[in-house]
């Protein structure tokens, strides 16, 4: 059932609805409101705040009005006279009542003018439910949806994202002379847009002159999905990281459950992963470099900003991650979606986020896979742990030492090649062994933060040396990393474990019976021997 049928037939069963759309497709809304009222012979009126009273829709395009009655008074009079007008008018008509949902919700609205509006509301409502050939529709340009109260006597209806059928047929009409190969691919590049959003990218992309058109479609796109809290998370400059031997098989696992093979065998797209651990454990780059093996974009959705705009708002950003599939949905510091209030202490705004993220992690059937990460399990609300939610919950402790030693060699390479490989590394085995034992409990981010160190005061040792001639030589002298110039760094580095050990540790305790551990035992030449209370070295068995 297509949006104007579903409109068509929600009014048919009742004379009251309530519309969200996207402020930039309100003309859309309108004119298909309007069109509606043609087809069924009536009258469109609109108002809104802007408007003294109430007028009567004429045309569409472009939009033109005519004054019908006129109100006095304050906002909140002018509301309850225009719903009292809509009530007693004894003429049939379509009556289109604009952000009264903002009206209600807003904070300058006390909450007695609330309770009346809404009373105004229920009562005109069952007063419309006495006539015939007389609707009045909720226009809700801001998206902020109905009180509780009067949701289950008014259905909402949300205009949804253009299908792959919409897509085709409107980038037809945009650029007549495409073929089908380009029309695909401009249909993945416009995926997660409005139908007036991939008009306005393609008048841009006009209007710079770029020949480009997906490239600059697809600018467009980042830039209008960042406006509403959708971030593009860009690729990250290596291909892989260190450690984490169960996640990167897992994810090969993933890979495969995506391909349209699974669905032949009814294998269930994945749903995705909750990775738990230590600040600077390498979550969010081990999430990004997930998100590159899948071959999908990393689209973070901001807690700040779901806070802020509420449920509702967190449902519209779904449904445009949705969209965008197959796609990586990125939730980083998970937690933080469902803390209290700061100032008030209150959690409602919070209990009704966690229900549109379980209801959606639960019924998700596109290929979006979610990786959430967060400090602490015990800071989520239980539900979200239970089997359903999330296929699998790692734990990203601090790398053991193969671990700490691939990202030595992952992040020195960059500085000085001979870390790349093993046979040019300049580090023999028992200064790998000095190395690793005096980084033990160091997060991958401080491993780096120790490596671009020491290349930072070799670089000023070089450009002591030669000073300004370093940028005329043809062949400048490397860098070179060794072990000297590591510990030399190590002594000026307190780690997070150190400085936080009994919080560390807490998290440590408060997850080893929920999740996964990310890493397989170290076994390798590099692991400490195991060491007894009385100091005597155990075999590994």
């Amino acid at each position: 059932m297509n949006w104007n049928t579903q409109v068509e037939t929600n009014l048919k069963c009742r004379n009251v609805l309530a519309i969200e759309v996207p402020l930039i497709e309100r003309l859309n809304a309108i004119a298909t409101l309007y069109t509606l009222g043609l087809t069924w012979s009536l009258p469109t009126y609109l108002w809104n705040l802007t408007i003294a009273g109430i007028d009567r829709i004429e045309s569409i395009h472009p939009l033109s009005l005519q004054e019908f009655t006129q109100f006095q008074g304050n906002s909140l009079s002018r509301v309850i006279q225009a719903i009292s007008f809509i009530r007693d008018y004894p003429e049939s008509g379509l009556f289109i009542l604009e952000n009264l949902q903002a009206l209600i919700n807003s904070q300058a609205t006390s909450l007695l003018e609330q309770e009346e509006l809404k009373a105004w509301i229920i009562d005109t409502l069952c007063s419309l439910s006495l006539t015939q050939n007389k609707y009045l529709i909720l226009l809700d340009i801001k998206e902020i949806g109905l009180p509780q109260a009067l949701t289950s006597i008014i259905p909402t209806i949300a205009l949804p994202l253009p299908d792959a059928q919409q897509l085709q047929e409107l980038l037809q009409q945009i650029y007549p002379n495409l073929d089908d190969e380009t029309n695909a691919k401009l249909q993945l590049v416009c995926a997660g847009l409005t139908i007036e959003e991939i008009k306005v990218g393609a008048k841009r992309a006009a209007a710079v002159n770029n020949p480009d058109v997906a490239t600059s479609l697809l600018d467009y796109k980042i830039e209008r999905l960042k406006t509403l809290g959708l971030d593009f998370i860009p690729k990250p400059n290596v291909s892989d990281f260190g450690g984490m031997d169960r996640i990167k098989t897992g994810i090969e696992e993933v890979r495969t459950e995506f391909l349209p093979v699974a669905r032949r065998y009814k294998i269930p797209f994945p749903k995705g992963w909750l990775l738990a651990g230590v600040p600077g454990t390498g979550k969010t780059f081990a999430s990004q470099i997930c998100a590159q093996i899948l071959g999908f974009p990393l689209i973070n959705v901001g807690a700040d900003v779901v806070k802020s705009g509420g449920a509702a708002f967190l449902k519209r950003l779904l449904m445009r991650i949705e969209a965008c599939s197959p796609a990586v949905c990125f939730f980083d510091e998970f937690d933080k979606f469902f803390s209290a209030d700061q100032v008030t202490g209150e959690d409602s705004q919070s209990k009704q986020i966690l229900g549109i993220l379980l209801t959606w992690l639960q019924e998700k059937r596109s290929p979006t896979f979610v990786i959430a990460t967060l400090n602490r399990l015990d800071a989520l609300p239980p539900e979200l742990t239970r089997a359903g939610r999330f296929d699998k919950i790692y734990y990203v402790g601090f790398p053991q030492a193969i671990e700490r030693k691939e990202i030595f060699q992952l992040h020195a390479s960059k500085f000085d090649p001979r870390w790349k490989f093993d046979e040019t590394c300049p580090l023999s085995h028992e200064e790998w062994m000095i190395l690793l034992g005096k980084t033990q409990n160091f997060t991958g981010a401080e491993i780096r933060a120790l490596v671009e160190s020491a290349a930072k005061k070799v670089f000023h040792s070089l450009y002591e040396s030669f000073g300004s001639q370093l940028e005329e030589i043809e062949s400048p002298p490397p860098i070179h990393i060794g072990l000297e110039q590591l510990l030399e760094q190590r002594k000026e580095f307190t780690s997070l474990y150190s400085r936080d050990t009994e919080r560390v540790l807490a998290m440590e305790n408060r997850a080893k019976y929920v999740a996964k551990p990310a890493s397989s035992p170290d076994e390798s030449q590099f692991s400490p021997p195991l060491t007894s209370y009385w100091g005597d070295h155990q075999p590994i068995d």
